[in-house]
Protein backbone atom coordinates (compact mmCIF):
# COMPACT_ATOMS: atom_id res chain seq x y z
CA UNK A 1 0.00 0.00 0.00
CA UNK A 2 1.14 3.42 -0.91
CA UNK A 3 2.43 5.26 2.25
CA UNK A 4 2.14 9.36 2.40
CA UNK A 5 2.57 10.45 5.99
CA UNK A 6 0.41 13.83 6.41
CA UNK A 7 1.60 16.36 9.29
CA UNK A 8 -0.01 16.33 12.47
CA UNK A 9 0.46 18.68 15.40
CA UNK A 10 1.40 15.98 18.30
CA UNK A 11 3.42 13.75 15.44
CA UNK A 12 5.97 12.38 18.08
CA UNK A 13 9.40 12.76 17.34
CA UNK A 14 12.49 10.10 18.88
CA UNK A 15 14.76 13.23 18.56
CA UNK A 16 12.66 15.57 21.34
CA UNK A 17 16.37 16.63 22.64
CA UNK A 18 17.42 18.33 18.74
CA UNK A 19 18.58 21.84 18.74
CA UNK A 20 18.77 23.10 15.36
CA UNK A 21 20.07 26.40 14.09
CA UNK A 22 17.94 28.86 13.75
CA UNK A 23 17.30 31.94 11.07
CA UNK A 24 18.10 34.57 14.16
CA UNK A 25 21.30 33.54 14.00
CA UNK A 26 22.91 32.41 10.39
CA UNK A 27 26.68 32.45 10.13
CA UNK A 28 26.83 32.25 14.22
CA UNK A 29 30.52 31.34 15.25
CA UNK A 30 30.04 27.95 15.61
CA UNK A 31 29.04 27.26 12.09
CA UNK A 32 32.09 29.42 11.31
CA UNK A 33 34.14 26.84 13.29
CA UNK A 34 32.89 23.86 12.03
CA UNK A 35 33.41 25.80 8.48
CA UNK A 36 36.74 25.79 9.03
CA UNK A 37 37.38 22.16 9.49
CA UNK A 38 36.21 21.22 6.11
CA UNK A 39 37.85 19.46 3.68
CA UNK A 40 37.54 21.10 0.06
CA UNK A 41 38.81 19.33 -2.88
CA UNK A 42 38.29 18.12 -6.69
CA UNK A 43 38.16 15.11 -8.54
CA UNK A 44 38.92 14.85 -12.20
CA UNK A 45 36.63 13.27 -14.77
CA UNK A 46 38.22 13.49 -18.59
CA UNK A 47 38.86 17.59 -17.89
CA UNK A 48 36.02 18.25 -15.44
CA UNK A 49 36.59 19.39 -12.10
CA UNK A 50 34.04 18.25 -9.41
CA UNK A 51 34.05 20.35 -6.71
CA UNK A 52 33.06 18.50 -3.32
CA UNK A 53 33.73 19.21 0.68
CA UNK A 54 33.43 16.63 3.26
CA UNK A 55 33.78 16.95 7.03
CA UNK A 56 33.97 13.67 8.79
CA UNK A 57 32.46 13.23 12.21
CA UNK A 58 35.02 11.47 15.45
CA UNK A 59 32.71 9.65 17.06
CA UNK A 60 30.67 8.29 14.34
CA UNK A 61 30.54 5.52 11.80
CA UNK A 62 27.26 7.16 10.24
CA UNK A 63 27.59 9.81 7.32
CA UNK A 64 25.31 11.33 4.78
CA UNK A 65 25.83 12.25 1.02
CA UNK A 66 24.54 15.83 0.35
CA UNK A 67 23.11 16.12 -3.52
CA UNK A 68 22.40 19.61 -4.09
CA UNK A 69 19.52 21.09 -7.04
CA UNK A 70 20.09 23.43 -10.13
CA UNK A 71 22.18 26.14 -9.51
CA UNK A 72 23.47 25.08 -6.09
CA UNK A 73 26.44 24.49 -4.39
CA UNK A 74 27.72 22.93 -0.95
CA UNK A 75 28.68 26.42 -0.07
CA UNK A 76 24.82 27.24 0.54
CA UNK A 77 24.39 24.14 2.71
CA UNK A 78 26.97 25.09 5.81
CA UNK A 79 24.04 25.34 7.72
CA UNK A 80 22.37 22.12 7.23
CA UNK A 81 25.29 20.60 6.93
CA UNK A 82 25.67 22.37 10.72
CA UNK A 83 22.82 20.52 12.01
CA UNK A 84 23.36 16.93 10.58
CA UNK A 85 27.14 16.99 11.54
CA UNK A 86 26.19 18.03 14.98
CA UNK A 87 23.50 14.98 15.23
CA UNK A 88 26.32 12.60 14.48
CA UNK A 89 26.93 11.98 10.63
CA UNK A 90 29.85 12.88 8.70
CA UNK A 91 29.01 14.71 5.47
CA UNK A 92 30.15 14.73 2.12
CA UNK A 93 28.43 17.00 -0.68
CA UNK A 94 29.59 17.42 -4.06
CA UNK A 95 28.93 20.47 -6.07
CA UNK A 96 27.41 18.82 -9.55
CA UNK A 97 28.71 19.14 -12.81
CA UNK A 98 28.10 22.61 -14.48
CA UNK A 99 27.55 24.56 -11.07
CA UNK A 100 29.17 25.80 -8.01
CA UNK A 101 32.73 25.39 -7.48
CA UNK A 102 32.17 22.34 -10.19
CA UNK A 103 33.83 22.88 -13.94
CA UNK A 104 31.79 24.56 -16.78
CA UNK A 105 30.13 22.44 -19.62
CA UNK A 106 29.80 25.88 -21.80
CA UNK A 107 31.83 28.91 -22.71
CA UNK A 108 29.37 30.85 -21.28
CA UNK A 109 29.86 29.82 -17.51
CA UNK A 110 26.30 31.39 -16.95
CA UNK A 111 24.56 28.40 -18.69
CA UNK A 112 22.42 25.82 -16.27
CA UNK A 113 23.67 23.01 -18.84
CA UNK A 114 23.97 19.38 -19.44
CA UNK A 115 24.84 17.34 -22.31
CA UNK A 116 22.47 14.17 -21.47
CA UNK A 117 21.19 14.14 -17.97
CA UNK A 118 22.60 10.46 -17.14
CA UNK A 119 26.00 12.18 -17.02
CA UNK A 120 24.93 13.53 -13.32
CA UNK A 121 24.42 10.15 -12.43
CA UNK A 122 27.61 9.02 -13.78
CA UNK A 123 29.73 11.91 -11.82
CA UNK A 124 27.84 11.10 -8.52
CA UNK A 125 28.11 7.65 -8.92
CA UNK A 126 32.15 8.49 -9.80
CA UNK A 127 32.19 10.54 -6.66
CA UNK A 128 31.08 7.42 -4.31
CA UNK A 129 33.31 4.86 -5.59
CA UNK A 130 36.54 7.07 -5.25
CA UNK A 131 35.71 9.60 -2.46
CA UNK A 132 32.99 8.43 0.09
CA UNK A 133 33.18 4.12 -0.40
CA UNK A 134 36.70 3.80 0.94
CA UNK A 135 35.69 5.40 4.11
CA UNK A 136 33.36 2.05 4.80
CA UNK A 137 30.78 3.76 7.16
CA UNK A 138 28.64 1.62 8.80
CA UNK A 139 25.62 3.48 7.85
CA UNK A 140 25.75 5.84 4.68
CA UNK A 141 22.39 7.86 3.62
CA UNK A 142 21.81 10.08 1.32
CA UNK A 143 19.70 13.73 0.91
CA UNK A 144 19.01 15.56 -1.75
CA UNK A 145 16.89 18.36 -3.03
CA UNK A 146 15.11 19.45 -6.17
CA UNK A 147 17.53 18.31 -9.21
CA UNK A 148 19.48 16.74 -6.58
CA UNK A 149 17.00 14.34 -5.74
CA UNK A 150 15.85 12.97 -9.18
CA UNK A 151 19.88 12.11 -9.56
CA UNK A 152 19.82 10.37 -6.07
CA UNK A 153 16.56 8.78 -7.26
CA UNK A 154 17.87 7.34 -10.38
CA UNK A 155 21.44 6.36 -8.73
CA UNK A 156 19.96 4.44 -6.70
CA UNK A 157 17.93 2.39 -9.19
CA UNK A 158 21.05 1.75 -10.76
CA UNK A 159 23.16 1.49 -7.03
CA UNK A 160 20.39 -0.08 -4.71
CA UNK A 161 22.94 -1.81 -2.28
CA UNK A 162 24.85 2.03 -1.37
CA UNK A 163 22.87 3.86 0.50
CA UNK A 164 20.76 2.74 3.74
CA UNK A 165 17.49 5.32 3.06
CA UNK A 166 17.28 8.46 1.50
CA UNK A 167 15.41 11.86 2.21
CA UNK A 168 14.85 14.00 -0.47
CA UNK A 169 13.52 17.66 -0.13
CA UNK A 170 11.03 18.99 -2.83
CA UNK A 171 12.82 16.16 -5.22
CA UNK A 172 12.30 17.19 -8.86
CA UNK A 173 9.65 13.91 -10.02
CA UNK A 174 8.29 16.77 -12.12
CA UNK A 175 8.80 20.61 -13.38
CA UNK A 176 6.17 22.68 -12.75
CA UNK A 177 5.37 24.42 -16.19
CA UNK A 178 2.68 27.05 -18.05
CA UNK A 179 1.72 24.65 -20.36
CA UNK A 180 1.93 20.65 -21.19
CA UNK A 181 5.02 18.81 -20.53
CA UNK A 182 4.90 17.13 -23.43
CA UNK A 183 4.46 20.75 -25.67
CA UNK A 184 7.15 22.19 -23.34
CA UNK A 185 9.72 18.84 -24.14
CA UNK A 186 9.31 19.28 -28.08
CA UNK A 187 9.42 22.87 -27.95
CA UNK A 188 12.68 22.37 -26.14
CA UNK A 189 13.69 19.97 -28.55
CA UNK A 190 13.07 22.06 -31.13
CA UNK A 191 14.76 25.19 -29.66
CA UNK A 192 17.93 23.25 -28.60
CA UNK A 193 21.14 24.40 -30.89
CA UNK A 194 23.59 22.24 -28.94
CA UNK A 195 24.95 19.91 -31.44
CA UNK A 196 24.85 22.82 -33.76
CA UNK A 197 27.79 25.64 -34.31
CA UNK A 198 26.08 27.71 -31.96
CA UNK A 199 26.27 25.44 -29.14
CA UNK A 200 23.87 25.21 -26.18
CA UNK A 201 21.14 27.86 -25.75
CA UNK A 202 19.37 29.69 -22.83
CA UNK A 203 15.26 28.54 -22.71
CA UNK A 204 13.14 31.23 -24.01
CA UNK A 205 13.08 34.21 -22.04
CA UNK A 206 16.31 32.45 -20.30
CA UNK A 207 19.41 34.66 -19.32
CA UNK A 208 22.14 34.89 -17.21
CA UNK A 209 21.86 34.96 -13.17
CA UNK A 210 20.14 37.53 -11.61
CA UNK A 211 19.53 38.26 -8.16
CA UNK A 212 15.94 38.56 -7.11
CA UNK A 213 14.26 40.80 -4.58
CA UNK A 214 12.65 39.05 -1.97
CA UNK A 215 9.36 40.38 -2.26
CA UNK A 216 9.61 38.25 -5.77
CA UNK A 217 11.14 34.77 -4.59
CA UNK A 218 9.67 31.60 -5.49
CA UNK A 219 12.21 29.81 -2.64
CA UNK A 220 10.99 30.52 0.72
CA UNK A 221 9.32 32.93 3.45
CA UNK A 222 12.32 33.15 5.29
CA UNK A 223 13.62 36.98 4.63
CA UNK A 224 16.61 36.29 6.80
CA UNK A 225 17.57 32.91 5.19
CA UNK A 226 16.99 34.39 1.66
CA UNK A 227 18.90 37.33 1.90
CA UNK A 228 21.78 35.72 3.25
CA UNK A 229 21.77 33.01 0.38
CA UNK A 230 21.81 36.24 -2.28
CA UNK A 231 24.27 37.57 0.17
CA UNK A 232 26.79 33.99 -0.38
CA UNK A 233 25.98 34.47 -4.25
CA UNK A 234 27.14 38.09 -4.44
CA UNK A 235 30.58 37.35 -2.05
CA UNK A 236 31.38 34.25 -4.30
CA UNK A 237 29.96 34.91 -8.24
CA UNK A 238 32.20 31.74 -9.41
CA UNK A 239 28.69 29.75 -8.29
CA UNK A 240 26.57 31.90 -10.13
CA UNK A 241 24.42 29.80 -12.99
CA UNK A 242 21.87 31.54 -15.28
CA UNK A 243 18.68 29.84 -16.67
CA UNK A 244 18.52 26.43 -17.97
CA UNK A 245 19.89 25.40 -21.45
CA UNK A 246 16.72 23.95 -23.67
CA UNK A 247 18.50 20.52 -23.60
CA UNK A 248 18.86 20.70 -19.90
CA UNK A 249 15.05 21.46 -20.18
CA UNK A 250 14.35 18.41 -22.46
CA UNK A 251 17.01 15.92 -20.32
CA UNK A 252 15.42 16.76 -17.36
CA UNK A 253 11.58 16.53 -18.29
CA UNK A 254 12.74 12.70 -19.33
CA UNK A 255 14.61 12.15 -15.74
CA UNK A 256 12.01 13.40 -13.74
CA UNK A 257 9.40 10.99 -15.30
CA UNK A 258 11.42 7.96 -15.00
CA UNK A 259 12.50 8.68 -11.55
CA UNK A 260 8.89 8.29 -10.76
CA UNK A 261 9.08 4.85 -11.58
CA UNK A 262 12.11 4.60 -10.01
CA UNK A 263 11.44 5.92 -6.42
CA UNK A 264 7.90 3.77 -6.82
CA UNK A 265 9.71 1.01 -7.16
CA UNK A 266 12.76 1.78 -5.41
CA UNK A 267 14.62 -1.29 -2.96
CA UNK A 268 15.86 1.67 -0.66
CA UNK A 269 13.38 3.41 1.72
CA UNK A 270 13.14 7.07 0.52
CA UNK A 271 11.29 9.93 2.19
CA UNK A 272 9.78 12.44 0.19
CA UNK A 273 9.69 15.74 2.13
CA UNK A 274 6.74 17.85 0.48
CA UNK A 275 6.98 21.60 0.02
CA UNK A 276 3.73 22.60 0.55
CA UNK A 277 3.36 25.59 -1.47
CA UNK A 278 5.79 24.71 -4.09
CA UNK A 279 5.78 26.99 -7.22
CA UNK A 280 9.17 25.33 -8.50
CA UNK A 281 8.70 21.61 -8.86
CA UNK A 282 5.56 19.73 -9.58
CA UNK A 283 3.56 18.02 -6.17
CA UNK A 284 1.53 16.02 -8.15
CA UNK A 285 3.88 14.06 -9.58
CA UNK A 286 5.78 13.61 -6.36
CA UNK A 287 2.51 11.89 -5.22
CA UNK A 288 2.73 9.60 -7.81
CA UNK A 289 6.31 8.14 -6.52
CA UNK A 290 4.80 7.08 -3.33
CA UNK A 291 4.22 3.39 -3.16
CA UNK A 292 6.44 0.39 -1.61
CA UNK A 293 9.26 1.66 0.15
CA UNK A 294 8.69 5.73 -1.11
CA UNK A 295 6.49 7.83 1.47
CA UNK A 296 5.45 11.86 1.62
CA UNK A 297 5.49 14.20 4.43
CA UNK A 298 3.80 17.21 3.56
CA UNK A 299 5.94 20.07 4.57
CA UNK A 300 3.04 23.21 5.53
CA UNK A 301 3.71 26.66 4.91
CA UNK A 302 7.15 25.94 3.09
CA UNK A 303 8.27 26.98 -0.12
CA UNK A 304 10.47 25.08 -2.47
CA UNK A 305 13.51 25.62 -0.41
CA UNK A 306 12.63 23.51 2.56
CA UNK A 307 15.94 23.52 4.15
CA UNK A 308 15.94 27.57 3.76
CA UNK A 309 12.30 28.10 5.15
CA UNK A 310 11.59 29.64 8.68
CA UNK A 311 12.22 28.08 11.40
CA UNK A 312 9.06 26.12 12.25
CA UNK A 313 8.78 25.28 8.83
CA UNK A 314 12.45 23.67 8.62
CA UNK A 315 12.57 22.63 12.07
CA UNK A 316 9.79 20.22 11.01
CA UNK A 317 11.52 19.08 8.30
CA UNK A 318 14.85 18.48 9.61
CA UNK A 319 13.19 16.70 12.44
CA UNK A 320 11.39 14.21 10.29
CA UNK A 321 14.39 13.72 8.69
CA UNK A 322 16.95 12.65 11.18
CA UNK A 323 14.02 10.52 12.65
CA UNK A 324 13.32 9.12 9.47
CA UNK A 325 17.50 8.57 9.15
CA UNK A 326 17.53 7.05 12.61
CA UNK A 327 14.80 4.13 12.51
CA UNK A 328 17.07 2.95 9.42
CA UNK A 329 20.58 2.31 11.24
CA UNK A 330 21.62 -0.71 11.43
Amino acid sequence: MPIALEPQANTPKDNADITLSSEQNLDSAEQQAMWSQLTESVIKIDETNLAYCFIEHPKSQKAIVISSGRIESYIKYSELIFDLYHQGYSIYAIDHRGQGLSSRTTNNPQLGHIDRFDTYIEDFDHFIEIVVKPKAYQDLFLVGHSMGGTIGTLYMEKHPDTFRAAAFSAPMYGIKLPVSRRFIRWLAQLLDTTDSAKGPNYVLGGGDYEPVEFAKNDLTQSQLRYENYKKLYLQHPQVQVGSPTNRWLHESIDAAERAISAAKHSRVPILILQADEDTVVDNFAQYHAVGGLCQLLNIPKARHEVFMEKDEARNFAVDALLNFLASHHS
